[in-house]
Order: structure tokens, then sequence, then C-alpha cells
């Protein structure tokens, strides 16, 4: 597996599903940390053990503003090997690019719009919103696509709400999201995607702040306006976040949640005949879903002693919280899906710091997406192989073909 300069290649080749993939199971017992190549030429230590990776994401000796974007670094270039830069997807006004004190002023402005009260009181919509979009499935015994007509449109539609944008909007913010988080698409049509969506939320800001809505978009332009806090860029910087992480991640979460389920039956009965096992369920199918097989990165900004190794100053580390979630040393039996196991202390939303600021709300959306599916599709199964999205770092189904 390793290059012909003896490095070890990150990330790994692509495979299809979300089962534990037994290189990180050998790399947390014996090299749990360790120097990889990246596909621009670059080097970084990758971090593969819970408590280590906890430390990387907590210790702020790693640097989040000096480190550049992970879909640079793990984007094979045009023309050859080049120094690892940041690409157009994380905005300079970003939070996701920024370390205390700017990010938590960042982070302090933002969090009223998505306390777990806020969330909490959108449960009910949500809920009306999943019966919605599988009322509108085919009828039963027609195969149809999950993906297209529920797992997609679900975060879609309520991030849309949550901006207070249109819910035309939906194809246009899906479809830049799509090239953004993509790891083929070349730096033009990132660039292109990213001008798009910035104007197109630049309007909308602006649309907000003469007609203010009952929206998230207008808590955000009031925390700016009235103190003057919130910077232009960083309003629509936080929105880009948002459509990333709270629609294209979430909606990625549940097509591979839904499909652990149906690829074991009895998984799926078991949510169906005790639904109030599905909160639990929730947090132990996101620690078990290897869902993303790229990683937190930060910048050493000293020596620092990391799993028996010194970490330079000025290295870069790669906190993989797929491979920390599923270790021994943690949790019984982490390679077993249990979803009577209590519910563990994963690290799928982060830790420290940057921790998501949206995790309640993505919790509230797998949550009754899958009390609908099990209440109104109770005999759902799967009607073929699902496909599996390529050119990215994260694995999610594409498609996920289904009847009842």
């Amino acid at each position: 597996m390793s290059r012909p300069d003896g490095l070890l290649p990150f990330p790994f080749p692509h495979t299809d599903g979300l089962a534990p993939l037994p290189e990180l199971a050998d790399l947390r017992r014996n090299r749990p940390v360790v120097k990889v190549g990246l596909p621009n030429g670059s080097t970084a230590w990758l971090v593969t053990r819970n408590a280590d990776v906890r430390k990387v994401l907590a210790d702020p000796r790693f640097s989040r503003t000096r480190a550049p974007r992970k879909e640079e670094a793990e984007r094979v270039p045009a023309s050859g090997p080049r120094t690892a830069g940041r690409r157009a997807t994380v905005l300079p006004d970003s939070i996701l690019a920024s370390d205390p004190p700017d990010h938590s002023r960042l982070r302090r402005l933002i969090s009223p719009a998505l306390t777990v009260r806020r969330t909490e009181a959108m449960r009910q919509d949500i809920a009306a919103l999943t019966h919605d979009l599988l009322g509108a499935m085919e009828p039963a015994g027609r195969p149809a696509d999950l993906v297209t007509h529920f797992t997609r449109p679900l975060p879609l539609t309520v991030i849309c709400d949550l901006l207070g944008t249109s819910r035309v909007d939906a194809d246009r913010l899906d479809a830049w999201d799509e090239v953004m988080r993509s790891v083929t698409a070349t730096n033009a049509e990132v660039s292109g995607a990213v001008e798009e969506m910035t104007n197109h939320l630049a309007g909308l800001v602006a649309a907000k702040r003469s007609h203010p809505g009952d929206d998230m978009l207008s808590v955000l332009i009031a925390a700016r306006d009235e103190g003057d806090r919130l910077s232009e860029g960083e309003l629509i910087s936080f929105c880009v976040v948002l459509l990333a992480g709270g629609y294209g991640t979430t909606a990625d979460r549940l097509a591979g949640l839904v499909h652990l389920l149906l690829e074991q039956p009895d998984r799926y009965t078991l949510l169906r005949d005790e639904p109030d096992r599905i909160p639990n369920a929730v947090e132990e199918l996101l620690r078990y879903a290897q869902a993303s097989m790229g990683a937190n990165i930060r910048v050493a900004t000293e020596d620092v002693a990391l799993g028996g190794i010194t970490v330079a100053q000025g290295d870069a580390v790669l906190a993989l919280t797929s491979s920390a979630n599923h270790d021994e040393s943690v949790y019984p039996a982490p390679d077993l899906l249990d979803l009577t196991r209590a519910a563990p202390l994963h690290l799928a939303f982060g830790h420290g710091a940057h921790f998501c600021v949206g995790a309640q709300l993505a919790r509230v959306q797998l949550q009754e997406a899958l009390r609908a599916l099990t209440r109104l599709r109770p005999g759902l199964r799967a009607a073929g192989p699902a496909q599996w999205k390529t050119g990215r770092t994260s694995r999610a189904p594409r498609t996920l073909p289904v009847t009842w």
C-alpha cells in the first residue's frame, strides 16, 4: 500500500459501503500516528486513535487557521505535485478557517441561531415535511430512489427554510454544494460555484435586511447590524458552511444510515417495532458509519508530543474521526453495529472548539426521518444495490433503490 517514497498514500482508495476499514484497525494497533503522502505532493501526520484525535481537535497548539483546505490537500493536481493552498471553498471569513479568539467570537454570534431550543422548535415542522415527502413517493410495490425522493430533499428543504430562501432555489443550492465538495472538480469549476453562491447569498442578505423574517438568516443579520459584529463576509461565509454541513453532510449521512438499516433488515425491523430506540440508534449509526475518509486538518504551532512521536512545528496533522469512532480501547466490539448499545460518545460531529454548531439540527432531522420511515413505510426494503458517490472523500449512496 506504500508509495515509491515509502509513505502511506492518503486518502485511501474509495470503497462502496460504510463498513469499517481493516487498514484503520491496523494503524490504530501499530502506527497510530503515521506520516502519509497526499495527492498534491505534500505530507501530513495521520492520527487514528480516539485520544490522539481528541487532542488534535482540542489542543490550541494545533491551528486550523494555518491549515490548508482539506479538499485541496486531498486533490490530485492537473500538472504534478504542488504545495497545498487554500481553495475557494473556505472563504477568508469562514468560521471553519479560524482559531480562537476569532473563532470564539464568530461562534458566540452564530450559536443563538442554532440553539437546542430553536432546533427542537423545528421538530414538528421537520416531522411534517418527512410525512409529505414519503406521501409523494411512488405507490407501494414500485421501486423508488430514496435519495431522490427523501434523503436529499429533506435536509435541503430544511436549509432553504432556515435561510428564508425559496424552496425553488433548492436545485441550484444542491448543484453548488456538489461542486464545492468534489475533489475532482477543477479550480475554475469550484471558483465559479462559490462566486454564484456568494452572489445569491449576498442578494438574499440584502432582501432580508430590508424585510426581516422569522428565519435564521434574519437572526444572524440582526447580530451583525445591531452591534456591527458580524461582517458581510462572515455572514455569507457562514451561510456557505451551513449549506455544506447542514445540507450536504446531513443528506449523505441520512442516506448512509438508511442503507445500513436495510443492509440487514433485522436492524430496520428493530426500530420499526421499538421506535423509542431511535435516538440512541442514531448515535450508534453515526459512530459506526465510516462515512468520511477525509480528515480534520490542523498545523502544529510548536513541537507537540503525540502518540509516541513528536510532531514538529509547521507539520500538518490529519485527525481521522471515523477511525477514532472505532477505537477498541473506547468502544466494546467497535466493528459491531449494535442498535441496542447505550448512546456512545462519538466524534461524528467533531470535538473541541470546532464541534459542529448544527449538530442538534442534524440529530433532529435524522431522528424524525427514521421515525417517519419506520412508521409510514414499515415494510421498506432494498430493491437493488445502492450506487455510491465517487470523486469525494466522503462515502455515501448516490442512489438508494427501495420498495415496500
